[in-house]
């Protein structure tokens, strides 16, 4: 979470978009990414808590507040995110990217599980 709130700070869309699950990649708006990046003064992060849970994959929540200054004034964003961790990599589960895969069908992390089995229950936490 610290590394993707850092790339916001820095711009580095490129680094938001691979962080991001891989079948999620292709729906992200990155302009709207880097608008949001490069229109606002970052002014901090506080994770709040984290929780990693066993298995293959692994999964994880991230609860975290994002503050930051723009043209119409200070905001926070208070959030639990996804996770799911890949090939010794993880990947944030974006919730504005919408998925549908059917509880049967193979899981979008390309675990090689079923979505039900896998990662069902962490799109919609």
């Amino acid at each position: 979470m610290r590394s993707r709130y850092s790339a916001y700070v820095l711009g580095l869309i490129d680094y938001l978009v691979v962080t991001t699950l891989p079948a999620q990649q292709a729906g992200l708006d990155r302009q709207s990414i880097s608008n949001w990046s490069a229109q606002s003064t970052w002014l901090g992060l506080d994770v709040e808590s984290s929780e990693v849970f066993g298995g293959q994959p692994e999964h994880a929540f991230v609860t975290f507040t994002a503050r930051w200054h723009d043209d119409q004034g200070e905001h926070s964003h208070r959030e639990r995110s996804s996770f799911v961790q890949n090939a010794g990599r993880w990947y944030f589960i974006d919730p504005t990217v919408q998925l549908k895969p059917g509880r049967n069908d193979a899981c979008p992390c390309a675990s090689g599980q079923k979505f039900k089995k896998c990662c069902a229950g962490y799109f919609s936490a």
